[in-house]
């Protein structure tokens, strides 16, 4: 399948268009004729020791971290913050950017907080597992007194490349589409590169705009029972860049529009049997094998992409908000869909609001959404930018289900079935992002 034609977005606007709206918000920017970035950053794990069983795990793999990046520009503040969770409620975020006002003076609307989006981590709450929630505050609190401490001049610079490590996860079955592996299916193989080098050239920050869900490890279990906690691909890659740089290089995965893609092999795989019944088949341990060279591939192609950057000058230093109106539909979680039907009734139930960040850095763009965009949405979004550099970031500052393209819609897809929003609202709010992003574009500097 390939990516939606300029058809499909004038067929899924009518009758919509006129609910989408960009509501006004925060808009923040200095500029000067001596623009001068500095950059600071962190990275701590989360200690965990002491607090299993946790949910479903029984150990850990792999260390989850938080990531801090912290940008100073003509006496503005701006913070990205990284934690290894699946995603983030609206308390714990607050809870992280009062740690991060306290540590570093970036206020909370120049702060972004991203889920890495394992799907190997416990979930937190404010109101429950207090001890979990203190070892992710103490962590983002060592980031960010880090990151205040390293700040430093940097220079930008930007890059791109491939991977082909993902796969659609819809797959066309006798029963109806369901989860799998569809090498057929459209994936969006481009990696975006931001690097803020040292004086020296030496990459302090890395970081990694990807359109895949890090869930290579996702529902699997230990050959014995209990699963293994694991920042997963977000964290494998990671980890190899900043082995590969050494002491001072923090790289940070942003992922990108990924509702609808995952690694191409999974640990714990999906089946469709012939009567229509759903499974998972599991390798158990033996996926951590898989993951490690996931890791090495994704984040092979990222140091490549690194030494061969594109400096660009620091421009323009602004964060905006704003929130696009959309139609919904009804949908519970407590009633996600368990396997394919041939057909479903979507139930639209008035509007919501969508919130969306933006941070330019110069001729580079950083667009944050809470709901996981199909990858087709994403690609279209940065194909129409005008800025050079346009990162398209979903699981930011929330957690929203999934905004699905119109054929997932059409398809009756597990993320179709699984929104929140109403069939045609993904490419309702692509526009509506387009349109901003050449509005900010035109500003004056």
């Amino acid at each position: 399948m390939s990516m939606f034609t300029r058809r499909h977005f004038l067929q899924a606007g009518v009758g919509l268009g006129a609910a989408a709206m960009l509501t006004p918000g925060f808009s923040a920017f200095l500029s000067g004729k001596n623009h001068r970035l500095k950059v600071g950053v962190g990275r701590a794990n989360v200690v965990l020791t002491g607090l299993y069983p946790l949910d479903d795990f029984v150990g850990e793999h792999d260390p989850l971290a938080t990531r801090v990046l912290l940008l100073e520009q003509d006496g503005q503040r701006q913070a990205i913050v990284v934690v290894d969770l699946t995603s983030l409620t609206q308390d714990v975020i607050v809870r992280f950017k009062s740690i991060l006002a306290e540590v570093s003076g970036v206020t909370a609307v120049n702060t972004i907080i991203n889920a890495s989006h394992s799907f190997s981590t416990p979930h937190i709450f404010t109101g429950a597992s207090a001890a979990v929630l203190a070892a992710f505050e103490n962590a983002v609190r060592s980031a960010a007194t880090q990151a205040v401490s390293s700040l430093q001049p940097v220079q930008p610079g930007i890059g791109n490349g491939l991977s082909r490590i993902g796969v659609n996860r819809n797959i066309n079955t006798p029963a109806g589409w369901w989860l799998g592996a569809d090498d057929a299916g459209y994936s969006d193989p481009h990696v975006g590169l931001i690097s803020l080098n040292t004086a020296d050239g030496h990459p302090l920050a890395i970081l990694i705009n990807y359109a895949v869900q890090p869930a290579v490890m996702d529902a699997s279990e230990r050959a014995t029972g209990g699963r293994l906690v694991s920042a997963d691909l977000a964290g494998a890659t990671c980890r190899y860049v900043e082995n590969h740089y050494g002491s001072g290089t923090v790289a940070f995965y942003l992922v990108g529009c990924a509702g609808d893609q995952v690694p191409y092999l999974q640990a714990s795989r999906h089946v469709v049997y012939t009567d229509g019944s759903t499974d998972r088949i599991d390798i158990h341990e033996k996926g951590f094998a898989l993951l490690d060279s996931f890791g090495q591939r994704l984040g092979d192609e990222v140091i490549r992409i690194a030494d061969g950057i594109s400096p660009q000058p620091s421009g323009i230093f602004r964060v905006e908000r704003q929130n696009i109106t959309v139609k919904s539909q009804n949908f519970s979680p407590r009633h996600a869909p368990t396997g394919p039907v041939k057909a479903f009734d979507y139930q639209v139930s008035g509007v919501s609001s969508l919130p969306v960040v933006m941070m330019q850095w110069g001729d580079s763009v950083l667009v944050g959404v809470q709901p996981e965009f199909s990858a087709s949405l994403g690609a279209h979004i940065r194909a129409e930018s005008p800025f050079a550099q346009t990162f398209v970031m979903t699981m930011v500052d929330g957690a929203a289900k999934y905004l699905p393209d119109s054929d997932s819609y059409d398809r009756f897809t597990y993320e179709a079935r699984s929104s929140p929003f109403a069939p045609g609202a993904g490419e309702v709010a692509a526009q509506a992002i387009i349109k901003q992003l050449k509005q900010m574009r035109a500003l004056p500097a």
